[in-house]
């Protein structure tokens, strides 16, 4: 195995489906490694199999060759968790490296996908933070959902592990029956369909429960922020966000779910920048404290009529952007970070 006298960061990716393959965001890990090559950073993309005992065998793209060559590298100075499954991250492999990592203090940017129930109680210990998150509840008996109704007329039910907006249920109580929307479809059901629906649907301890907040409308519709928010310079900051606004009546912003793409500037003067940066710099030491460090997380954000902004969901792992400024800007500050972090780990 070869000796590096420069920074290397490992880019933890999934498996693919074939051998000696691995799958996630392809032309993410192809920009970062050019843009970190620029800066004379080695980087590789790996999956749980290429881990062994003295080192880690990984990929790399040869972009005159337009192919990823596979080579045998020591442990980098780094590792960008890119894994795409919670249940990779309870393997063997995975733990021990994450383990291997603690004890000898090198950085593994972003430990592990967030569970929305266990991050709200996270940022709901932070007084600065309480304001900004909704009421929530775990769901771990039907009687938990109904007793609420007697203060709130409507819940918003999420999967505890969800993403991308899947399973997310919209449940309202009317004086004589119950509506159960999903993203697909509306339901009217009497007490008793619904103590059915809620037997069959809801699973004790995999959901999270929500006060609806009612927040600001662009053209009569739902929306929402996407905040890129990164580690830059000593702070959390939100480097770049994105507008998604449902349809006409959908309980979901999301663009598979029929959402829209609206550029940032349509409602820029409804929110205040600096608020949502110091919401981005609480929410990322909160959570660095407690789960470990967090370089890039994103958050789901909608305004209050007052223009105060709502946190209803943080991600670990953010999707690739579509406004291209964003994502470019995120490789450029990725490797800027990768960089400053490898400075002070020990260099083969």
């Amino acid at each position: 195995m070869e000796t590096y006298n420069h920074p290397l960061v490992g880019i933890f990716a999934s498996k693919g489906q074939k051998k000696n393959t691995f799958r996630g965001d392809i032309s993410v890990f192809k920009a970062i490694q050019k843009e970190l090559k620029e800066h004379g950073v080695l980087s590789f993309v790996f999956t749980t199999a290429g881990i062994h005992e003295t080192g880690i065998t990984g990929y790399v793209y040869f972009e005159g060759y337009n192919r990823w060559g596979k080579i045998s590298f020591p442990f980098p100075d780094l590792i960008y968790n890119k894994i795409s499954t919670r249940s990779e991250e309870l393997s063997f492999e995975f733990q021990h490296l994450y383990e291997l990592y603690q004890q000898t203090e090198k950085p593994f940017f972003n430990p592990c996908f967030f569970n929305k129930w266990d991050c709200h109680l996270i940022l709901s210990q932070e007084k600065n933070l309480q304001s900004y998150l909704p009421a929530s509840w775990k769901y771990t008996k039907q009687s938990d959902l109904v007793k609420l109704f007697h203060t709130y007329p409507s819940l918003y039910v999420k999967p505890v592990n969800g993403y991308k907006g899947s399973g997310i249920i919209k449940v309202m109580k009317n004086e004589h029956h119950f509506t159960v929307q999903t993203t697909f479809e509306k339901s009217i059901l009497s007490n008793e369909e619904f103590s059915n629906w809620l037997k069959n649907s809801l699973k004790p301890d995999l959901y999270i429960m929500q006060e609806e907040v009612q927040t600001d409308k662009f053209d009569a519709c739902k929306y929402d922020l996407r905040v890129l928010c990164m580690y830059t310079e000593g702070r959390y900051t939100s480097v770049g966000i994105g507008v998604r606004k449902a349809k006409k009546d959908s309980i979901v912003t999301h663009v598979p779910n029929g959402g829209e793409i609206l550029p940032f500037h349509k409602v820029q003067d409804r929110c205040s920048l600096k608020d949502i940066d110091w919401l981005a710099n609480e929410v990322g030491n909160t959570l660095t404290k407690s789960i470990g460090f967090i370089g890039e997380f994103s958050m789901d954000i909608g305004l209050t009529l007052t223009g105060s902004p709502i946190l209803f969901e943080v991600n670990s792992k953010p999707m690739i952007f579509d406004e291209k400024d964003i994502q470019l800007k995120r490789i450029v500050l990725l490797a800027k970070l990768f960089l400053s972090l490898t400075k002070n780990s020990s260099i083969r």
